[in-house]
């Protein structure tokens, strides 16, 4: 007959999982700012306002990847020939799948 007793499984499954979500939170944030740079470089360009004004916000699981300058929704429907229409969210698409819309206009 073998016995074995194994004590400290839970703290280290606890360990396991603590890591696994800090590395996984570390590879959303560099994927996030990726995309964020992306957009950056693809967004025209006149005065240089739009381009400097992209920012990200982390809300838990979650980030907002917003630009407050109020002529931007113009600039992602194609009002400039520098970029196609609807930029944004085909940079968007190539990160994964979007969990409800890619683009809210908030006035």
């Amino acid at each position: 007959m073998l016995k074995m007793e194994i004590k400290g499984i839970d703290e280290e499954f606890k360990k396991l999982s603590s890591s696994r979500q800090a590395s996984t939170s570390l590879q959303s944030d560099v994927m996030v700012s990726t995309m964020k740079n992306e957009i950056v470089a693809m967004t025209p360009i006149d005065t240089g306002l739009a381009r400097a004004s992209w920012e990200i916000q982390k809300l838990s699981n979650m980030y907002n990847v917003m630009n407050p300058v109020p002529y931007i929704q113009y600039l992602n429907q194609g009002s400039s020939k520098q970029a196609p229409a609807h930029f944004v969210e085909a940079i968007a698409l190539k990160y994964g799948k979007p969990v409800g819309t890619i683009v809210d206009i908030i006035d």
